[in-house]
């Protein structure tokens, strides 16, 4: 049975990953389980890993506070951390890392699709952390002799989430019959149910596929459309007014992934579609406003 440890296990993404890993035969270690670790301390940061005694290492801990994390200096604080991290599992034997990037580490002033390639120009502290710590860790596999992807993560959606999101938002707008104020119409963004980004990262996991790749829908929907999908799943219309706020500074009109990596070399097909899943969280929502 194959080894892995994870950080992240229990939050948003990584409970997915955790239990889409052991579906698919592995056994999950949770890091920060084995002790009581802070793995922003170098000293917790040796216990937890130097015993640890596995064959992959899927690591998802970061900063993730919605509103803050964009700015945090903790962000650096995670990338020293990762590193760290990275280098103790390479140097105890361990043969493979999987750790989550972001689609903001691209150059957002081009919009549009990004494929791996695209320029990386992140403009905030979190982007920037994230595109230096993906380098250092395919330097590191490299050095090591081992292997390493860094996945992309674009928009995710699903249960868990903070309510603050704009799919929440507009969820909550619906299920409330309150009125929404949302941005223009035609931005378009690669939304993904969480769920599926966990059997992508599992798989990712226990594949050989290297280096950086996205794991997205690689499709395009418009903040109109996945205003409509909602308030057709809620049965409740003309609450979500678009075009009555302005995108952040920095932020493009389009963003979408090229997923031809993902297709073609990890073989993985989303489970899940847009409407099934918005269908079921709305199913997950619903239960907090009775």
């Amino acid at each position: 049975m194959i080894r892995v440890a994870m950080t992240g296990t229990s939050g948003f993404i990584g409970r997915h990953v955790a239990s889409a890993l052991i579906a698919q035969g592995a056994e999950v270690i949770d890091v920060r389980a084995v002790g009581t670790y802070d793995l922003l301390r170098p000293d917790d940061r040796a216990k937890a890993m130097d015993n640890l005694h596995a064959d992959i290492f899927v690591h998802l801990a970061w900063i993730t506070k919605h509103g803050e994390f964009w700015a945090s200096e903790v962000n650096n604080a995670w990338e020293v951390a990762t590193a760290d991290l990275v280098a103790r599992f390479f140097s105890n034997g361990g043969r493979r890392v999987v750790a989550t990037g972001s689609c903001t580490e691209y150059d957002w002033t081009r919009g549009g699709v990004f494929s791996e390639h695209a320029p990386l120009a992140p403009h905030t502290i979190y982007g920037a952390a994230k595109a230096r710590t993906g380098e250092a860790l395919l330097r590191s596999a490299e050095e090591h002799g081992a292997s390493a992807a860094w996945a992309r993560i674009f928009f995710l959606f699903g249960s868990g989430e903070p309510p603050s999101r704009l799919i929440p938002s507009m969820f909550h707008a619906c299920l409330k019959k309150e009125r929404m104020a949302c941005g223009p119409h035609d931005t378009v963004r690669d939304f993904w149910d969480v769920r599926n980004l966990g059997e992508a990262l599992a798989t990712l996991a226990l594949s050989d596929v290297s280096g950086p790749i996205n794991v997205a829908s690689g499709e395009g929907t418009s903040f109109e459309e996945i205003g409509g999908l909602i308030e057709k799943i809620t049965g409740v219309h003309e609450v979500i007014h678009f075009n009555e706020r302005l995108l952040g500074e920095g932020e493009p009109r389009v963003v979408i992934a090229d997923t031809t990596r993902q297709q073609s070399e990890l073989g993985f097909k989303a489970p899940i579609s847009l409407e099934t899943g918005l269908s079921d969280y709305n199913k997950t929502l619903k239960q907090t406003y009775v």
